[in-house]
């Protein structure tokens, strides 16, 4: 249940460690949906900066939980994020990300009408000006790298029933936990779709020690 008492349709939960100064994009983009019936549950994974102090002022709206845990990386934050979400279905949002202004009442309308157990959506790539596309590690060939664009999945654009997510395990401490996620759910025989037009503002590489930026040196 919801700060306001009220059981929510949908919980957007950001995972956020250290990312004191993109979390504010982060949350304004949450908090500025066109469909304003959701809970924004926002993990802090043991953050050692000001993310308690950036978070603080947001508090005063009903929508936003904050929960403080010690460093656990981010898989196991993640798994914590759909166990607390209050809402039957949950969607994801990376710290130093945003969702574009549908995101929510897109993806929720899509989900309900077409009867689906959850969808992966897509982004839009946003990268440094001036220079090339970065590559990344494949997830199913690991000996070579694919432009970023090509990705199939990012935590960003899973969106579907929680008990779907926690029915195959959710996510698994390893490199590629959203894809292996994504992988298990279309092998289990869930009901899905891909969402073709962009609901996600994907910023890649703007946090150095993001994993994207670590796969992008993986060989």
């Amino acid at each position: 249940m919801s700060k306001s008492g009220t059981t929510p349709s949908i919980t957007i939960v950001t995972v956020t460690y250290n990312r004191a100064e993109f979390l504010p994009g982060a949350i304004r983009s949450v908090l500025d949906q066109d469909q304003p019936s959701f809970e924004y549950l926002i993990v802090d994974d043991g953050s050692t900066d000001k993310t308690p102090e950036v978070v603080r002022p947001y508090l005063g709206d009903s929508r936003v939980r904050y929960l403080r845990t010690s460093n656990r990386g981010q898989p196991q934050a993640l798994n914590l994020g759909l166990q607390q979400a209050s809402a039957d279905v949950v969607g994801f949002l990376d710290s130093d990300d945003e969702l574009m202004p549908h995101h929510v009442s897109r993806l929720g309308r899509e989900l309900s009408a077409g009867g689906y157990d959850f969808l992966l959506g897509s982004f839009e790539l946003i990268v440094s000006p001036g220079g090339p596309e970065p590559r990344v590690t494949d997830f199913y060939n690991r000996e070579r790298k694919i432009p970023v664009r090509e990705i199939e999945c990012i935590t960003g654009v899973l969106f579907g029933r929680r008990q779907v997510f926690q029915a195959v395990g959710g996510f698994r401490d390893i490199a590629f936990s959203d894809t292996d996620l994504f992988v298990r759910l279309r092998k289990a025989g869930y009901r899905w779709t891909r969402v073709q037009s962009p609901t996600y503002r994907y910023h890649f590489g703007r946090s150095k020690d993001s994993l994207a930026i670590r796969q992008t040196r993986d060989s």
